[in-house]
């Protein structure tokens, strides 16, 4: 072979190598990037929540893929017009959490709450009376499935001093969860 064959065919396998090396380090960067990308939430119709909330008025509910979560939340009607409030929060994650993320600007009391069961399993519930007359209802309950857990935050408040705060126990199992 003469120099200028031997330059062409050691240009064409540094091309190659190159080319390899670049795909390889592409391959790799995707490979990575979903992993800890969140996504804005999208408004969803209730019956694509994991957890249906039974016959409480729900105002919009929404859905955000995070990294190893899944984040579902129903705003409920609040004439009490206080953040934080009026909010039904279902995670889906590796494993139960105790508390609701920080955003929702909530948190379920320490202490032990009523035990009480709905169609889904076994949860803690706390009434309390506000000064202004009111009442509010926080409640929290993890249930295991098929390999992930679902986490629900309610709290819930009304200057209703009628209004029964019963329909946590109504929270059923939703079909759109086959194949989740």
């Amino acid at each position: 072979m003469d120099f200028k064959t031997v330059s062409i065919v050691k240009g064409l396998i540094a091309l190659s190598l190159g080319s390899l090396l670049l795909v390889g380090c592409k391959t790799t960067q995707q490979a990575g990037l979903g992993q800890d990308r969140t996504y804005d939430p999208n408004q969803i119709e209730d019956y694509q929540l994991p957890i249906l909330v039974g016959d409480i008025q729900t105002q919009r509910s929404f859905r955000q893929f995070k990294a190893r979560e899944t984040w579902f939340w129903a705003l409920l009607n609040n004439d009490t017009f206080l953040p934080g409030e009026n909010v039904i929060v279902q995670i889906i994650s590796d494993a139960p959490l105790k508390q609701p993320p920080e955003i929702f600007a909530f948190s379920v009391p320490e202490l032990a709450g009523d035990l009480a069961y709905n169609p889904v399993g076994p949860f803690q519930s706390w009434t309390t009376k506000t000064k202004s007359g009111g009442k509010c209802i926080q409640a929290h309950q993890n249930i295991k499935m098929e390999g992930y857990w679902i986490s629900i935050f309610t709290h819930y408040c009304t200057q209703d001093k009628n209004q029964d705060l019963s329909w946590v126990n109504d929270f059923q199992r939703s079909p759109m969860l086959e194949g989740f």
